[in-house]
């Protein structure tokens, strides 16, 4: 096969959406010579990652960006969405060019992976594969207090946004309407999409991880202790784990990641009388990070509101960590310990419970997130859907 996609964030050595649009990139190339159009700002990363790779003679980047004009006024989350769209047309002037020259068998749609954006990719012609994507996962209305008030004023503009794309983005129709697969994160994003659409959807979480298995190696000396590593956002359920630890004589928690809801945290800990037991730590390189829940925790605490397919839950349970997280979006799928949903004295008081009784017990083995077991799985279900022979061998 050849093979296009698209890939906006598309980065070696990273997680997330970067490290989604990389590690699939390359399960890609082990199906079939593969091209990807991803921004001009990645090609140091991917030409420096691409070396040694046994896929690179398969795996070639055709490089997009818009104007420096256009790029200035987009720093951080602000003015991503717009131009991100902006970008994909772009994007579909060179994929089309490609397509001329090439003769592409597939087309794919990797990131950004959410599913209420919509995707330029059925526009260039052949077969499409749309996904994985998120987006349908959203904050359980009982849970919403704990968010403060500026984070339900970002839930309330989120959810109006989601609900209008779902009838109104043209780009989002088309994706849904004419690929021939769609692969989803979670069941939430399943059931999202209009029911006529449903039936070509599958579960395939986006994670792929470059590390290998292990077990936790924390000396039983020191205090029990949980951990969060992630955005410092209220949707992340941050203050939750806060909550939590209250509960919990004894643990302290270490908090790494950084965000806006950073001060709101830092004032409820002192307010709920735990500030000397929790530690934030900024934000900390993902191979010091590893080495941290490694030596240091016990339970990875993970309470996020509505998170599609986290890496750091796979992460964690990859390390050998047990994970607790609400039964809501990506994380039970992950291998997270799931706590049901309450009120918010009600869901704490389950978390509290959930991360004693882990810590008591060793954690079950973790799915595997390698990119061989992760790329077996991808063509036997492109063989079940018809749209490639089971590719056999190692990627």
């Amino acid at each position: 096969m050849r093979i296009l996609a698209f890939a906006y964030a598309c980065e070696p050595g990273r997680g997330s959406e970067p490290g989604a649009g990389w590690s699939w990139a390359r399960m890609l190339a082990g199906l079939g010579e593969t091209w990807v159009v991803t921004r001009a700002n990645n090609r140091a990363a991917i030409e420096a990652g691409l070396e040694g790779l046994p896929e690179a003679g398969r795996l070639h980047f055709v490089y997009v960006d818009l104007p420096e004009r256009a790029r200035r006024w987009k720093r951080g989350r602000r003015g991503i969405h717009l131009y991100y769209l902006l970008w994909q047309a772009a994007a579909l002037r060179a994929a089309r060019e490609a397509h001329r020259r090439h003769g592409f068998d597939l087309v794919w749609h990797l990131t950004l992976a959410n599913v209420w954006f919509g995707s330029v990719a059925p526009l260039v012609g052949p077969p499409v594969v749309y996904g994985p994507v998120g987006g349908g996962a959203r904050v359980p209305w009982r849970l919403l207090p704990t968010l403060g008030p500026r984070g339900v004023a970002i839930e309330a503009v989120r959810t109006s946004v989601d609900t209008v794309a779902r009838y109104a983005n043209p780009l989002a129709r088309i994706a849904w309407r004419r690929s021939r697969l769609v692969l989803v994160q979670n069941p939430e994003t399943r059931r999202w999409l209009p029911r006529r659409h449903r039936e070509r959807a599958e579960q395939f979480p986006n994670v792929v991880l470059d590390i290998a298995p292990g077990t936790r190696r924390r000396h039983p000396a020191g205090p029990p202790t949980a951990a969060y590593a992630g955005d410092l956002l209220p949707l992340k359920g941050v203050a939750l784990a806060l909550r939590t630890v209250a509960e919990l004589p004894g643990w302290r928690l270490l908090v790494a990641g950084h965000g806006p809801d950073e001060p709101r945290l830092r004032r409820l800990a002192a307010e709920l009388g735990v500030a000397e037991r929790v530690q934030f730590l900024g934000w900390v390189p993902r191979d010091r990070l590893h080495k941290l829940l490694r030596d240091e925790v016990d339970v990875f605490l993970f309470p996020s509101l509505r998170d599609q397919a986290p890496w750091a839950v796979a992460e964690a349970r990859t390390l050998g960590l047990p994970v607790v997280c609400l039964d809501v979006g990506g994380p039970p799928l992950l291998g997270g310990s799931p706590v049901a949903r309450a009120g918010p004295a009600g869901t704490v008081h389950a978390l509290a419970g959930a991360v004693a009784a882990a810590a008591a017990e060793p954690p079950p083995p973790p799915p595997a997130f390698d990119l061989a077991s992760r790329q077996r799985r991808l063509a036997e279900l492109l063989a079940r859907t018809g749209l490639a022979p089971i590719t056999r061998g190692r990627p």
